[in-house]
């Protein structure tokens, strides 16, 4: 089985973000990410999403358009809810028997209430325009997650179900191909406040209305977890694992996209690895660790 090191990865952190070497400018707005990946199993995977630098970083904004990526069709879209990211350099992917250990790029300041983001590739089913009476979803998944701050003792949070969509622009549609020209922004620090039944019976219009929060603005969405119960004061690493159930006739997978800490439980940078990471010099603005499941 392939296990993958994050000290054959060049990184760079920069405000907050972690930032792969010969990444694009983007438009990403606010938050801190998982920064390197400490190990990687993929299991029973799909060998088209076993790229597990795919989880670092912020979402991409528009998916697809990578011709050099797995899983391309030639149709880019932008991160909507009903068109989750699909390209293998967005997405890495575990199977049974699989696991991906994520370190941040600070500690995550635990607290009351959601701190940590994940945004996998759950998507709503579009029943003609929007959603049904009652929403539904593809991709996501239940997964088993721990917690660490050290990489060396664990907090078990269980099996977590992943179902809730992500928006990056509030201003395109469902299914653009492109970023809009004058593009707004949603926030993957900002914690997503609705639920899977927020969207029932949504138009698209209502749809990114539920993505708006009570303090101003809109939350990236995804889901988030409340980790005060863990006892821990800080976090620095996150693991997601998919144990084999024996059962020959299912074959779940997971599918992350990006880990996000909350704006207000953003603490000190982790130390970088001893594994030879180094830092390039860029410009002074937000960037992002790859371009376009």
């Amino acid at each position: 089985m392939f296990t993958f090191r994050s000290s054959i990865v060049p990184r760079l952190r920069l405000a907050g973000l972690s930032v792969a070497v010969g990444a694009v400018p983007s438009l990403a707005y606010a938050g801190a990410f998982a920064s390197g990946v400490v190990s990687y199993t993929p299991g029973t995977s799909d060998a088209k999403f076993r790229t597990p630098a795919a989880a670092l970083g912020a979402p991409d904004g528009v998916s697809g358009e990578n011709s050099g990526a797995s899983n391309y069709f030639g149709f880019p879209n932008v991160l909507s809810p009903f068109s989750p990211a699909y390209q293998g350099d967005e997405v890495v992917q575990i199977g049974e028997g699989g696991q991906i250990t994520l370190q941040l790029s600070n500690y995550l300041n635990v607290g009351a209430g959601k701190r940590l983001g994940v945004i996998s590739n759950a998507g709503l089913i579009d029943s003609g325009g929007g959603n049904g009476a009652t929403a539904s979803t593809f991709g996501g998944g239940s997964v088993q997650v721990r917690v660490s701050k050290d990489n060396v003792s664990w907090f078990d949070l269980g099996n977590v179900v992943f179902n809730m969509p992500s928006l990056y622009y509030v201003n395109a549609g469902p299914y653009d191909a492109a970023a809009p020209a004058s593009p707004q922004l949603t926030d993957f620090g900002t914690p997503f406040e609705g639920t899977l039944a927020s969207f029932n019976g949504k138009d698209y219009s209502g749809t990114v209305n539920v993505f708006k929060v009570a303090a101003g603005g809109y939350s990236g969405g995804g889901t988030w977890l409340d980790l005060s119960a863990t006892g821990l004061t800080q976090v620095g690493y996150v693991q997601f694992l998919l144990p084999d159930d024996g059962n020959p006739n299912t074959a779940p997978r997971f599918a992350v996209d990006s880990v996000s800490i909350a704006n207000n439980a953003v603490g000190a940078p982790l130390p970088e690895p001893a594994s030879g990471l180094f830092l390039l010099a860029v410009p002074a603005i937000l960037l992002r660790r790859r371009r376009g499941i």
